[in-house]
Parts: structure tokens; sequence; C-alpha cells
């Protein structure tokens, strides 16, 4: 065990690694200028004198290593530096929002987990019949289906067309219906599809025979015999998708002008702000790393076998 923790702590820390210098060099390569963003009003360019000024204030002036050289130091300190906009710590400003897409990301997995168990065990039972035909129909639509598009259609519905929720914000659990269900639905569909088919793929194992030879009905040997080896899998696809989730769904939370990371980043990066794009790509980095941490150390307790190994 110590040996696994120790394996994926210097595997956090190469992707923090590389994920810095790649982001950084990507930024300063990219075309646009902050200070002429910021200084710009109603479409009337700044000064010259105006623009060095900021740039110098920002430390857009030194030498690209430079930076490069003080963007490490930052990183491995854990002081991310400050937002050119509100001047506030970035480390701050993204915990400041992270509550908000928590909520989010743990709405939404419900919702996944909901679908994907649910729709999955039974089309899975009732192989063949109505209910699996829907549930196709279901996998279809949600890897079809775009979510801000999904996200635009349930606006429609619920919120313009019969007024029942509401489309922006975030104030009381009915604000969190809508997004929720654009985050989790098709990608619920998706993953209720791949367990069906774990579940039907495992049914010529010689477990399972052995388990018809005992009396055992397809119905109970599906629930509590195949259905913990056919969710090995589905583990690795839900710790991804809640990662995302975590990360802030960019679109998402745009289009529902949802308060968490997703929305503060596209603000960010309209405005060029290098640290808080910086900063939320490596919070995101070690969000990814630390998920998939724990899927594996779940993969180790659900399969005997890698315990074993």
């Amino acid at each position: 065990m110590i040996r696994f923790l120790i394996e994926h702590l210097i595997q956090l820390v190469l992707v923090i690694f590389c994920v810095a210098t790649l982001t950084f060099l990507l930024l300063r390569l990219s075309p646009g200028d902050p200070a002429t963003i910021m200084l710009k009003t109603n479409d009337v360019p700044a000064s010259n004198e105006a623009l060095d000024s900021l740039r110098t204030e920002l430390g857009l002036t030194e030498s690209i290593g430079s930076q490069y050289v003080q963007w490490l130091k930052d990183v491995s300190t854990g002081q991310w530096g400050n937002s050119y906009v509100s001047k506030k710590p970035v480390v701050d400003e993204l915990f400041e929002r992270l509550p908000a897409t928590l909520e989010l990301a743990g709405a939404s997995l419900l919702v996944m987990l909901a679908i994907t168990f649910i729709l999955g065990i039974s089309t899975a039972i009732y192989s063949e019949g109505l209910l699996d035909r829907i549930g196709r129909l279901m996998a279809l639509l949600g890897s079809a289906i775009p979510s801000f598009w999904l996200g635009f259609l349930f606006i429609y519905l619920f919120s313009v067309q019969y007024g029942l929720l509401p489309s922006m914000g975030r104030s009381t659990w009915q604000h969190l219906v809508l997004p929720a269900l654009t985050l989790g639905l098709g990608v619920g569909a998706v993953y209720a599809r791949v367990l069906r088919t774990n579940m039907l793929d495992m049914l010529n194992q010689n477990f399972v025979k052995a388990a018809r030879a005992r009396g055992m009905s397809k119905r109970r040997i599906l629930v509590f015999q195949v259905f913990k080896h056919a969710l090995l899998p589905i583990v690795t696809m839900i710790g991804t998708s809640f990662a995302y989730m975590l990360g802030g769904s960019i679109i998402v939370e745009s289009i529902f002008s949802w308060p968490g990371l997703g929305r503060y980043i596209i603000e960010s990066i309209n405005m060029r702000d290098y640290p808080v794009i910086q900063g939320y790509v490596i919070f995101t980095s070690v969000l990814f790393v630390a998920i998939h941490t724990i899927v594996d150390f779940i993969y180790v307790l659900v399969d005997p076998r890698l315990r074993v190994r």
C-alpha cells in the first residue's frame, strides 16, 4: 500500500510539472495582451504609457524565462499569484467558487449513478424487451446530443414554456435541477448501456454456469453475481466523469449562470488572466490524478485478484 501511494505521489508531481510548463508556454504564445484587454474601455485603446505601466506592474515586461522560474517557485510553495482583475490570491478565488461546483458535481453524480445502475441492471434483466429498446434509444440520444443543446432544451421546456424551474443562478435546490440533469442524464444513459453489455457478456462465464447449475434464476445471477464483476470498467468511467464535473463543467455552468469554477475560468480566459488560468489548470490536474488514485484503490478493494498481485 505504501508503494502504491508513493508511485501515485510521484505521478502527481510529474503531471503538475508538465501541465504547469505546457500551460505557461501556451498562454505566452497565444494571441492577446492582458494589459490591452484590461485597459480597453468602450473600444477606445489605452495610451502606450498606461499599457507599459500596467505590463510592468503585472510582471509581463520580464523575459519568459524569468516569468517561468517565478511561476515554478510560486507553484512549489502553493502560492499561485494574484488575479490580474480582482488582485486577490488565485487560491482564494478558486476555493471561493469551489462549493458551487461541488454542489453541482455531487447532484450530477447522483443523477448519473441512478440512471446508470437502475437502467443498466433493469435492461440487462429484461434484455431484448421494451425497456431494453428504451435504454438503447436513451444511450443513443445521450451520446449524440451535446450538453449545451440539452441545456437549452431544458431551459425552453421547463423554464420558458411551462415555468416550472428557474434557469439561472444558485439560490434554492430548484436552481440545481436543470444543470444537474444536463450533466448527468446523457452520460448516465451511455454508462447504463455499457453496464448492461458487460453484464450480459459475462453470462457465459464458468461461475455463472455453476450458479445456474445450482438453480439460481437469471435475475438473481445478474444482480448478485455478475453485477460486481461488470462494475470494474464502469468505476473508471464514473471516476473520470466526476473529475470532469469537479473541474467545473464550463459549458453547463455558463449556460445556467452557475457561479462555479467553469464559469469563472471562461471569464478569466476572456480577460487573459494568466495566474487564474494557470492555477485552474493545476487545480483540475490535481483533482484528476487524485480521483484516479481513488479509483485504482477501489479497483483493489473490488477485485480480489489485484490484492493478490
